[in-house]
């Protein structure tokens, strides 16, 4: 399978702000009101992780977990979107355009029977790219 760095770039900039924002929240003078949006940054962040790393590899599961990261990232963004502070904006802003990654690992599979037709097409998974990394990162 060939991945884009674009989209595994999401995932992972998904998982470190929402981290970040679960932090940052957690020390709020008026933590209670955070709560739910703390614990959705959370698993949000970790779904994200977990996605990356089943794209990188190839993983023939990682369709299902994008499609329960979907779900996950759009909770967050609806949270997000009940609170006004920058961490929330920025929040929201990175998990609709990690929705819209995850869209695009749906659709991977119709892009499978195209790929299987062009005998030119290397796959690149992590464990291939080692030795090409430039080539994979470019």
């Amino acid at each position: 399978m060939n991945w884009k760095k674009t989209i595994y770039d999401s995932l992972t900039g998904c998982a470190a702000l929402c981290d970040e924002a679960a932090t940052n929240s957690s020390r709020q003078p008026d933590i209670e009101n955070y709560y739910r949006f703390i614990f959705l940054n959370l698993d949000c962040a970790d779904l994200c992780r977990q996605v990356a790393m089943l794209y990188v590899r190839g993983s023939e599961n990682t369709r299902l977990l994008a499609q329960t990261c979907i779900e996950v990232c759009e909770k967050c963004a609806e949270e997000a979107a009940t609170l006004a502070t920058d961490d929330a904006n920025r929040v929201f802003a990175m998990c609709q355009q990690t929705i819209r990654s995850c869209i695009g690992i749906l659709g991977m599979d119709q892009n499978r029977a195209v790929d299987s037709l062009n005998p030119t097409n290397t796959p690149s998974s992590l464990f291939y790219g080692i030795d090409l990394r430039e080539t994979l990162y470019n």
